[in-house]
């Protein structure tokens, strides 16, 4: 059995993602490549999620008395497949760690390491996470130097793929046997984004270090970039059109590799037969 795993910095969209995927599998009202083989443990949480979802609701990012691990079981329909998607709806900041203070919980640790397949998510509403590696190493150096007008470098400040690379480097790193993964990268709030861009080229321009990290280490990762609203609009502008649509599954949008318009289980798949 496949197992894959959901990531993501605070705010990159992953629990509105969860939700919007809970409600599809469970409502049967689209087509879907996926099947739900049973519910999770920890069904209250999802369902808090789904019903702040359902109701047009922002769905309020993980606190720490919610945190928690949730697991989807899923079954795909044409390969008779099965696969666990592991949901740690842990903080975001946890996702951060490894870059900002060296160290990582050791639930999520096990959890990369066993992985076969990643979900990435990261936010286009966080356009331009832009940072030349030069100026990384001026900040370090003048945090260094005690310098009066830099104050104390604040680790936590990095920019997004700082994180996200240190993170994933952490999968291959020793004692861990190094092995090839497939990544499906999320481009959240997708719907910000110009109608008719390529979602890979998207992340090539606006994540061009990660995207290399992916790409340049082809023997450690294959990628696949999707841009996906799971919303299907900004929330409150949106919500009288959004609440129009009869069935809240049509809300999904999801963009590239030929995936279904509304079907969020396609990444999952594709990470499922790799």
């Amino acid at each position: 059995m496949k197992r894959q795993l959901i990531v993501g910095i605070p705010e990159s969209g992953k629990s509105t993602f969860i939700a919007a995927m809970r409600h599809l599998l469970l409502s049967g009202t689209l087509t879907t490549e996926l099947e739900l083989t049973r519910l999770a443990d920890e069904e209250k949480h999802l369902n808090d999620l789904e019903q702040d979802w359902l109701e047009l609701k922002e769905v309020q990012r993980t606190k720490p008395a919610t945190e928690g691990w949730v697991e989807f079981h899923v079954r795909d329909k044409i390969s008779g497949k099965d696969a666990v998607l592991s949901v740690p709806d842990l903080r975001g900041e946890t996702f951060e760690q490894p870059a900002c203070s060296g160290q990582c919980q050791r639930e999520l640790y096990e959890a990369v390491a066993g992985a076969d397949g990643l979900v990435l998510f990261t936010n286009a509403e966080r356009e331009d996470d832009a940072l030349m590696i030069s100026d990384l190493g001026d900040l370090l150096t003048d945090s260094q130097a005690g310098l009066e007008d830099s104050g104390p470098f604040d680790a936590y400040g990095m920019p997004e793929e700082v994180k996200v690379v240190e993170f994933l480097q952490m999968a291959n790193r020793r004692p861990l046997m190094p092995k090839r993964r497939r990544v499906a990268v999320m481009v959240s709030a997708w719907d910000v984004v110009p109608t008719g861009t390529d979602p890979q080229a998207w992340f090539a321009e606006k994540r061009p270090m990660l995207a290399q990290f992916l790409v340049h280490n082809f023997d450690m990762w294959e990628l696949r970039v999707y841009g996906v609203s799971a919303q299907g609009g900004r929330l409150p502008a949106d919500r009288k059109r959004l609440a129009k649509l009869r069935n809240p599954a049509e809300r999904i949008r999801l963009v590239g590799h030929g995936a279904l318009p509304h079907d969020l289980t396609s990444p999952l798949r594709w990470l499922l037969n790799g």
